[in-house]
């Protein structure tokens, strides 16, 4: 069987404006200045979640501040779950999945550079929390 070369084109050209048109979403890009995303870790032990603005001492956000909690939960405190997450431009980001219930106490660190805190995770008090954290940027 042989294809004209018109149909041969017809073809390529389908298959070229396909892939344009499908392409651009499909790849993760750089997140840029403006960008509103959130980043979101996803524990997956509970309905709990914490969301946090990180900023300097003159209230810009901080980029890439990280976020990590390590906790024990569950029948004897035998689960764990470790999440780490870092800021947008905004200075923003969320864990989501945090369990209901913990064994003993827990805290998240918050820490950019050098400068580093720490705030106690109690979801028995606030499941849903909001933390605003101000690093002294030097």
């Amino acid at each position: 069987m042989q294809i004209s070369q018109a149909t041969g084109r017809t073809f390529w050209v389908a298959c070229l404006l396909t892939v344009s048109f499908f392409a651009p979403g499909s790849f993760a890009s750089p997140q840029s200045p403006n960008s509103v995303e959130i980043p979101v870790v996803k524990g997956g032990a509970g309905s709990c979640s914490a969301d946090f603005v990180v900023s300097d001492a003159s209230g810009k956000g901080i980029y890439n501040a990280k976020i990590v909690i390590q906790l024990k939960y569950g029948f004897m405190g035998l689960h764990r779950l470790d999440a780490t997450v870092s800021t947008n431009f905004d200075g923003k980001a969320r864990i989501e999945g945090l369990p209901e219930q913990i064994k003993k106490s827990a805290e998240f660190t918050v820490s950019h550079g050098e400068q580093s805190k720490s705030l106690p995770f109690d979801p028995a008090a606030e499941c849903q929390s909001q933390h605003e954290i101000t690093l002294n940027e030097k």
